[in-house]
Formats: structure tokens, sequence, C-alpha cells
């Protein structure tokens, strides 16, 4: 274990196999040189954990509103909760960004558990940045010949790859780089991802799906994955373009309770009400609206 660092009154260390934890009292407001330090550890490593007492949901928006716009809206501050009605929030969640089948995708999140099974479940992280820097150079060159679809899944397809599925239905879609530059690290990260991506911009079905799947096993190979595995009183938070987030199926690790806040331009709720709600043909009834404009 690495040892403790202080900078601006604030303690901290490297986490393997990436991100920084924090000792730091959470429900009580940042000195302005911890503030700082806290930025910045957030710009530079991309995720920030750390343990102690839990939050309330205006605490955690204080702890995130350093980080940005907080999204205080339905999808923005609210909670990720097996008491939800409907089998699909026990499924399996495939790697994904959040909003990347957007214009907007979030700048960050974090997630704190305030009523958990102690080691019960978890929630892993794939490195974007990482992946891209990982990538053999050809493979990197031909990716980012070509854009790629990203769509939402509808609700019962959300622990699939997207590209293994012909023509999947979705909720929201938009068209977007295979890779970007991070604007708050200033780092190429992949934008691809095993939920999200449907289909590269001039391959084939067959072809497009070859190449996303080869990218994968670079991007999810386990040396490029760490887990945040819940007790109560934890907390995550991580640069949406930097980490790609996912779950493995939570059927019986009891009750699972995460506090989520958010930090980004614009909520789903702004976006696509029908997607928020994962009503299908509301969805299509939103498109066709679009269209007619």
């Amino acid at each position: 274990m690495s040892r403790w660092n202080e900078d601006g009154g604030l303690k901290w260390r490297p986490r393997e196999p990436f991100g920084v934890e924090i000792d730091h009292d959470l429900t009580k407001p940042f000195a302005p040189a911890a503030a700082t330090k806290f930025v910045e550890l957030f710009r530079s490593a991309g995720m920030i954990v750390a343990s102690g007492p839990k939050l309330s949901m205006e605490q955690q928006i204080a702890v995130l509103a350093h980080l940005g716009k907080i999204q205080r809206s339905a999808d923005g501050t609210t909670y990720i909760t097996t008491e939800t009605p409907g089998d699909w929030v026990r499924l399996e969640l495939a790697f994904h960004a959040d909003y990347a089948y957007t214009q907007f995708p979030l700048d960050g999140l974090s997630l704190h558990a305030v009523d958990v099974v102690d080691g019960a479940s978890s929630t892993r992280f794939a490195n974007a940045e990482r992946g891209y820097e990982k990538l053999p150079t050809k493979l990197r060159e031909r990716l980012e010949r070509y854009t790629v679809e990203m769509i939402n899944p509808t609700f019962d397809k959300v622990a699939l790859r997207s590209c293994d599925v012909r023509d999947p239905e979705y909720l929201l879609r938009a068209t977007r780089p295979t890779a970007a530059t991070n604007p708050r690290s200033g780092r190429r990260c992949l934008v691809v991802s095993e939920a999200h991506s449907t289909q590269l911009d001039g391959l084939t079905w067959e072809e497009s799906g070859e190449l996303l799947n080869e990218v994968y096993e670079h991007l999810y190979t386990p040396e490029n994955i760490t887990e945040q595995v819940w007790n109560n009183g934890d907390i995550a938070i991580w640069d949406n373009a930097t980490f790609q987030h996912g779950r493995g199926p939570i059927k019986h690790v009891g009750r699972r309770v995460l506090q989520r806040v958010v930090v980004g331009e614009k909520s789903l709720a702004e976006i696509s009400p029908a997607a928020l709600s994962g009503d299908l043909e509301a969805a299509k009834a939103e498109r066709r609206a679009a269209l007619a404009q």
C-alpha cells in the first residue's frame, strides 16, 4: 500500500492499479487549499475513492460541486437501488460511459454506498485513457478512421455488447467519434464502449463487430480494470471520459442503495424524457417529432 501524501490539508495516496484514495471527512466542507487539491487529483487521476461516514444528498452534492455543474434532476441526484421495480435493475451492466449516446456525455459521476450489504456487490471500472494508449498503433489508426453509432439500449439489453446485436432497438442514438480528447485532462480516451457502440460508420455490420471486439480485447483486459467493492460509507468519484463503468449481476446481493450525484452540461431528463423512463414507444415518438421539425 502506498504511503499517504498531504497537500493543502488533503491526505491522499495512489490506488492500484489507478485512481487515488483520499482520507478526509467529506461531511465537512473543504478548506480552499484542500478543494484545489481535490480538483487537481480528479483531473490528473480521473478517479477518487474514500471511506467514511454516510453523506446526505446535500453533502455529496457539495463535494461534487467543486468539479462542475450539478444536475439536480431525476437522473442526476438520485438513488441506484435494488428496490426499483423491474428485473432490469438487477441485471449485469456492460461497460459504458453515461450519456455517451448523446452530444452531452456527463463530465463526472459519483456513487456513495448508503445502504448495502458490506462486501456483497461492486462496480467495475475500465480505463478508457489507458485502453487508448495500449492499443497497437495500427489498430488505433484503423479505429480512428471511423465515427460510431452510439445507442442507449432498451432496459432488457443492458448486459449485452451492442455490436453483437444486429439492428438493436434503442431509446436514443448519436454519432460520435471513436476516440476523443478529455477536456479536463487533455488526454485521449476511447469513446467506444461495449454497451453503447453498435456499428462503425462505413463498415458492414460484420466488419464493424470484428474491429470493435478487437479493440475491446485491449480495453477490457483484466489489467485495465479496477473494482470498487461496496461497503457502507464508501464513495467513488470518477471522470466519465477517463473511466467506463459496469457491474456484474446483483440478483442475490441483498439490499443495495447507492446515492448518485453527477456533473455535466445536461441531464438525460432534459435530453430525452422517454429515454430516461425506458419507454420505447415514447422514444420512437420523440424521434418522429424531432424529424418533423
